[in-house]
């Protein structure tokens, strides 16, 4: 787009005066009222944003409700997407390394022990995503800040915290309420320690975890506005 620097200035203000606060949103409106103002080459751009773009999209309220519908729309992409690099990794050539990710973590159990082989892959599997996520989160809202952009967040820095958080929460849940009521947390330690392949599907599946997160982060989910 090439805005002078105060019809740029005058729109990334509009924009963030009407709460649009994440960057796929942001960049969406930005591109599709640039073009509007280039086509249209009003001489009052804020006049134009107000009598001409805002009623287009039904006022303030009509773009709360399409960044609203439209954040609903990225995040089932998001989840669509994240299913797919999962199970895509139980295709054809990726099923080698899942298998060999089972043959390393099994083999790890025998040869360095249950504890040991559990917290490299937990690291690997959870936190190290975790980490990654969080100092690429820390790092967006640094550059958009330098940048002077008008947002600091993104859709899929929101869904990707949600995403990671969702293994720490299932353990919170079976571990302390799922576990102690259907079969006791004894039984259960007793089981984990004696079934080898169970131990060995949870932490093969704590790393294929980490890397669908990783592979994710990459992903771009952009829309291309219209009004109907």
């Amino acid at each position: 787009m090439s805005l002078t620097t105060a019809q740029h200035d005058i729109l990334v203000k509009y924009l963030k005066d009407v709460g649009i606060g994440h960057q796929e949103p942001f960049e969406e409106f930005y591109d599709h009222i640039a073009t509007a103002i280039e086509t249209d080459k009003p001489e009052d751009v804020n006049t134009f944003l107000r009598e001409v773009i805002q009623p287009s999209f039904g006022g303030t309220k009509g773009i709360k409700k399409i960044v609203l519908n439209q954040r609903k729309a990225r995040t089932r992409m998001i989840w669509k997407r994240a299913k797919q690099i999962f199970f895509s990794l139980f295709g054809w050539p990726a099923i080698g390394i899942v298998m060999v990710s089972f043959i390393l973590v099994q083999t790890s159990f025998i040869q360095l022990g249950t504890k040991f082989t559990i917290l490299i892959t937990v690291g690997l599997g959870l936190i190290l995503p975790y980490i990654i996520i969080a100092y690429g989160t820390i790092s967006f809202y640094q550059d958009c800040r330098n940048k002077n952009k008008g947002y600091r967040n993104s859709d899929l820095n929101s869904s990707l915290w949600l995403f990671i958080h969702l293994p720490f929460t299932f353990i919170n849940i079976f571990g302390n309420f799922l576990i102690p009521v259907l079969v006791g947390r004894e039984a259960f330690k007793i089981f984990a320690t004696e079934n080898l392949w169970f131990n060995t599907s949870l932490c093969a599946i704590a790393l294929l975890y980490g890397f669908t997160c990783l592979k994710l982060m990459k992903e771009q989910f952009i829309f291309k506005l219209t009004v109907r």
